[in-house]
């Protein structure tokens, strides 16, 4: 059996030609940016009000000033602040030429023309050109784009952005037992909870996604799916019959497809049966039909492949906690991937009865890893939980 390491090694190793598109905005979150975005414009680009106040000059001794000329948000005042002068200014808009500083309004009242200062402000309140960023900084580095990435484009004028065509996704659910949600159920049938799941799993960072349904366990059906899924998508996915039992069809189909075999079975917990290979235009997961196994190889491997070929790193998100009880394991020779959730500030594992027990998912925050030759983990150790 393959080691975790080996296959993350292995999953490196993968590659094709990155391909690109350029798209707006309002469809760009969630994609992947894969090259640097450098500012084309220094943000603010003039300087600007930090709050709605007074513009006065920097040297201003006066604390009796007369009003000028109100400026809006937007305005292009060709006012000159003078000595014993002021304007009215609010909050983003350009300060006039010999303002040196603002005075918020709140330091301050009128009487009839004037404006009295009733006390000195202690900040600048002015946003200089090219404070947040200037013309040329870097301003957004290679990542899966989110809706705070959107303001920060937009606020450089940005709008449309280039990202990664993501590859496309076929999957195969694989099963005589399987029926679709809402279909009645005879007696030794279940529902097929993979094949949304997975859909939705792959419906991520702009892949296309292609369901090819519940194919029955009968050799010659499945291989003719198998043969439109791997002409049509960059990475295939099939749920069930990668194990070893008398219709468990899948690893031979896949062979006689001209599906060259890296590696089958894996030293990991859930998803030992998982298998991996590849032909000339397609990468194939065969992932086992336990719904928890496919649903979090998915997670670690799939995702894994999915942003190597976009040209990306995968970098998931972790949170640091304590273990708020001991995990012992019955068998420790496979690297376990462990459901967990939050109590009272503390990782526990998530209750469940092996790797069918879907419901018990719906209460998991993240994984931890406990790595194949440990027994146990104690009660009160740090642990490192990768989010779902």
């Amino acid at each position: 059996m393959i080691n975790v390491k080996d296959i993350f090694n292995i999953l490196d190793q993968q590659s094709r030609p990155v391909l690109y598109e350029k798209v707006l905005l309002k469809e760009a979150v969630g994609r992947l940016l894969v090259k640097p975005v450098q500012s084309p414009m220094d943000s603010p680009p003039f300087d600007k009000s930090a709050m709605d106040g007074w513009a006065i000059r920097k040297d201003e001794k006066s604390t009796i000033l007369r009003s000028i000329a109100t400026v809006a948000a937007g305005d292009a005042s060709t006012v000159i602040i003078e000595p014993g002068t002021c304007a009215a200014i609010m909050t983003g808009a350009k300060v006039p030429e010999g303002t040196g500083r603002v005075i918020r309004i709140e330091y301050s009242h009128r009487e009839g023309d004037s404006v009295v200062i009733d006390k000195d402000d202690p900040l600048i309140n002015i946003i200089g050109r090219g404070e947040n960023i200037r013309k040329g900084d870097p301003a957004l580095t290679p990542r899966i784009l989110s809706a705070g990435d959107m303001g920060i484009l937009a606020s450089m004028g940005i709008a449309q952005v280039e990202v990664a065509i993501a590859p496309s996704i076929g999957i195969v659910t694989t099963g005589t037992e399987l029926k679709d949600p809402g279909e009645e159920l005879k007696d030794g049938e279940i529902y097929n909870s993979n094949g949304p799941q997975l859909m939705a799993q792959a419906d991520i960072w702009g892949c296309p996604v292609h369901y090819y349904g519940i194919v029955a366990d009968d050799r010659e059906a499945l291989r003719n799916t198998v043969h439109q899924a791997l002409r049509e998508n960059d990475i295939v996915l099939l749920s069930g019959g990668v194990s070893m039992g008398e219709f468990d069809y899948v690893p031979g189909i896949l062979e006689e497809e001209g599906v060259t075999k890296i590696f089958h079975k894996a030293a990991i917990k859930p998803g030992r049966p998982l298998w991996f290979g590849k032909n000339e235009n397609t990468f194939v997961f065969g992932l086992p039909g336990n719904p928890v196994s496919t649903f979090i190889l998915f997670e670690v491997f799939v995702k894994y492949l999915i942003q190597k070929l976009c040209g990306l790193n995968y970098e998931p998100a972790f949170l640091r906690g304590v273990l708020g009880e001991s995990i012992t394991r019955k068998t420790w020779d496979r690297t376990e991937f462990l459901p967990v959730k939050w109590v009272d500030e503390e990782v526990v594992p998530v209750r469940y009865h092996g790797s069918s027990h879907l419901n018990a998912m719906a209460e998991a925050k993240g994984l931890i890893v406990v790595e194949a030759g440990i027994e146990k983990v104690e009660k009160g150790e740090t642990v490192h939980v990768r989010l779902l």
